[in-house]
C-alpha cells in the first residue's frame, strides 16, 4: 500500500513538472518532488507504527463459546445485557412474570392471577374449569379424539412444529409464541423469574406458554437446557382448559414413562416394560414426577401463572 501511494505521488508531481520544458523549472520540480516524497514517507511511517482504533462492535465482553462474559458483561450477539453465573456458562434471564393480585387453587392447580386477568373474562372462565392432570387417561396428544375422556380434537391443540434438542447452543434462546398459539417446553428451564431444575430426584420440568392475544410475541434470551419444544395453534379458546388438560396430561405421561402412543395404535412408550423415549430426567425409566407450569399471556403481558405437580 505504501509503495502504491508513493508511485501515485511520483506520477502526479512528475507529470506536472514535465508539462514545462524550461530546464530551470524542471530542476525545481525535481527538488519539490524529493521534498514531497520525503513528507509522504514520514507520514506513512507514522501510520504504520500507530495502534489501530478500538472496534466498538468487537468481541470484548460478548459471550463466548463457554458462555463466560468479558469485561463489559454483554450477554451475546444481540447486545442485550444480562447476568451469567461465573464458570458454568448459565445465563439468567431478566424480567418477571409480575406480582399476582390474588392466589387461589382450582383442584391441584395453584393459580396466580395478575392484574389484567379480570379484563379477559373468557380466560377467567376456562381457568376456573381447569381439571387435574390425568396422565393415565391421555395416551395420545390432544390433536386427536380421546374416547377415554370424551374429548374432541376440535377443542384441542395442533401439533405444529417440534424441535429436539431445543436451545442447545448455550442453553439461551428466544421463546417465540405466535398469536393464538402455544409453546410447550420440557427440560430444565428459566423463563423470566420462573425456573425448574430436575436434579437427582428425577423431577421432570414442563412449561407451557399460551398467547391468547391477536399479536405474536418473542420472549428474548430465555433458557432451556437441552430441552424439547412443540409449537402450534389452539382450536377453541372458549374451552382452552380442555387443550391444557390434554397437553399437560399427555406430555407428563411420556415423561413418566406411562404407556403412550405417537398416533392411535402406534406405541411410543411401553410403560415399565420399555425404555422411555428420550430418557426423560436422564433415566431409561423416565421421571418420578413432573413439575408443570402454564403461563397464560396476552402478547407481552402475563395474565396468569398456573402450577401443579403431576404424579403417575
Amino acid at each position: 500500500m505504501k509503495r502504491f501511494i508513493m508511485l501515485l505521488a511520483i506520477f502526479a508531481i512528475v507529470a506536472t513538472a514535465c508539462s514545462n520544458v524550461s530546464k530551470d523549472e524542471f530542476s525545481r520540480a525535481q527538488d519539490e518532488t524529493s521534498k514531497a516524497l520525503s513528507k509522504i514517507n514520514n507520514k506513512l511511517d507514522q501510520l504504520a507504527t500507530s495502534p489501530a482504533p478500538a472496534d466498538p462492535t468487537g468481541p470484548t465482553g460478548t459471550t463466548g463459546a463457554t458462555g463466560s462474559t468479558g469485561a463489559t458483561g454483554v450477554s451475546g450477539p444481540s447486545g442485550s445485557t444480562g447476568s451469567v453465573s461465573s464458570g458454568n456458562g448459565q445465563f439468567t434471564p431478566s424480567g418477571s412474570v409480575g406480582t399476582p393480585v390474588s392466589t387461589n387453587n382450582v383442584g391441584s392447580w395453584q393459580v396466580q392471577e395478575m392484574k389484567n386477568l379480570s379484563k379477559n373474562p373468557i380466560v377467567v372462565d376456562w381457568i376456573n374449569r381447569l381439571k387435574d392432570p390425568a396422565p393415565r387417561l391421555w395416551p395420545t396428544y390432544p390433536n386427536v379424539d380421546n374416547p377415554k375422556v370424551g374429548f374432541s380434537k376440535h377443542n384441542g391443540l395442533e401439533f405444529g412444529q417440534d424441535i429436539a434438542p431445543f436451545c442447545e447452543q448455550d442453553s439461551r434462546c428466544d421463546f417465540i409464541v405466535p398469536a393464538r398459539e402455544y409453546r410447550l417446553i420440557t427440560g430444565d428451564y428459566k423463563f423470566l423469574d420462573l425456573s425448574c431444575q430436575g436434579g437427582k430426584e428425577r423431577k421432570g420440568c414442563l412449561l407451557m406458554i399460551i398467547n391468547v392475544s391477536d399479536e405474536s410475541y418473542t420472549w428474548r434470551d430465555q433458557v432451556a437446557d437441552n430441552g424439547y419444544t412443540v409449537m402450534g395453534r389452539y382450536w377453541n379458546g372458549d374451552v382452552l382448559e380442555q387443550g391444557v388438560w390434554g397437553l399437560v396430561s399427555h406430555a407428563s405421561a411420556n415423561m413418566l414413562n406411562l404407556p403412550t402412543s405417537a398416533h392411535p395404535g402406534e406405541s411410543l412408550n411401553f410403560g415399565s416394560n420399555g425404555t422411555n423415549a428420550g430418557a426423560n430426567c436422564g433415566n431409561p425409566a423416565g421421571c418420578n414426577t413432573v413439575d408443570a407450569t402454564v403461563v397464560v399471556a396476552a402478547g407481552s403481558g402475563i395474565l396468569a401463572v398456573l402450577h401443579t405437580v403431576v404424579h403417575a
